[in-house]
């Protein structure tokens, strides 16, 4: 498949934009809270040489609009929105879906919604449940989220000005590369380039996803995973501690768990070479998968036709 880019109407009206590019098994690339197809860019440059691959931007993320219903931004319908594209682009053979952050939440929620559609999993630097209890290792940021929230409530245009500032201050551009990356490792360029394009984001569309994002819950029925999954931890990562991919991997059958040695919560792009590696032989280890074989399974029937895991 050449390159395509567009956009797509989901099921409640909102406007994605998505990306694909490349020839061969698709892999779908879901990326963190408020960040962006940057996150992915060594390994969306990487595997197009040998994989189809697809990104979109979350609703209320870059391209994409902000729904109408700002309720409407939760993971549960995130994943939706997948099926969706899946549909527009016609995809029939299970999908190796790649998760960062929340997007490792967005991958579980997917897989429980359309198990038929996921091949493999890759769960990176993300969590299970409760993503505020464990950030710095401390559960203080369950206080602050609420504060941050009525603050906005109260002032929602101070709260923006202020959330947009982050792009030109260099004391926020120290703070992010120091939380989110291996300063030491990650080119000075992709921090400042994250920063800019987190600061260019609505301050509600964090919010209102984060406050989702915690009540999230998919510990309950990890042990029903029955695919292929990676899970990839930094030693050094500050926002998600490497026991939430232990848990994880604990939970998971036959799941793989990767720590990288001096990565942080984005080890993809601290040391894109090395995650390069470690998705290769994660991936030469699949059976091979075809159209044909997905159609037999019934992955081809359409979202209307496929039922749902119970796994809650």
């Amino acid at each position: 498949m050449d390159m395509q880019n567009g956009f797509f109407k989901t099921f409640d009206g909102t406007k994605l934009f998505y990306s694909v590019e490349g020839s061969g098994p698709p892999m779908l690339f879901l990326y963190g809270l408020v960040c962006s197809k940057m996150h992915w860019q060594y390994q969306l440059e990487h595997f197009k040489k040998t994989h189809t691959v697809i990104w979109c931007d979350y609703r209320g993320h870059h391209n994409s609009a902000i729904p109408s219903d700002i309720s409407s931004l939760t993971i549960e319908n995130m994943a939706r929105d997948y099926e969706v594209l899946f549909a527009e682009l016609k995809i029939t053979e299970p999908v190796i879906v790649l998760g960062h952050s929340i997007g490792v939440s967005v991958a579980l929620e997917l897989y429980r919604r359309a198990p038929r559609r996921v091949r493999a999993l890759v769960l990176s630097n993300g969590c299970a449940r409760a993503p505020l209890e464990s950030i710095l290792k401390t559960n203080l940021s369950q206080f602050v989220h609420p504060m941050l929230y009525g603050i906005y409530r109260l002032a929602p245009k101070v709260a923006n000005l202020l959330w947009a500032s982050q792009g030109s201050n260099k004391m926020a551009h120290w703070l992010i590369g120091y939380l989110g990356f291996n300063p030491s490792l990650a080119k000075s360029e992709d921090i400042e380039t994250y920063v800019r394009m987190l600061s260019k984001l609505d301050m509600l569309v964090f919010l209102e996803l984060l406050k989702n994002y915690e009540k999230y819950d998919a510990t309950a029925w990890l042990h029903r995973i029955g695919v292929p999954t990676l899970l990839i931890s930094g030693d050094a990562d500050l926002i998600t501690p490497r026991e939430a991919q232990e848990v994880m991997h604990q939970l998971i059958p036959g799941s793989r768990l990767e720590t990288i040695r001096n990565g942080s919560h984005c080890p993809q792009i601290d040391i894109p070479d090395l995650i390069n590696v470690v998705l290769e032989r994660f991936l030469a280890g699949l059976q091979p998968s075809t159209a044909a074989d997905a159609t037999a399974s019934g992955a081809s029937k359409g979202p209307a036709a496929r039922a749902p895991l119970d796994l809650r």
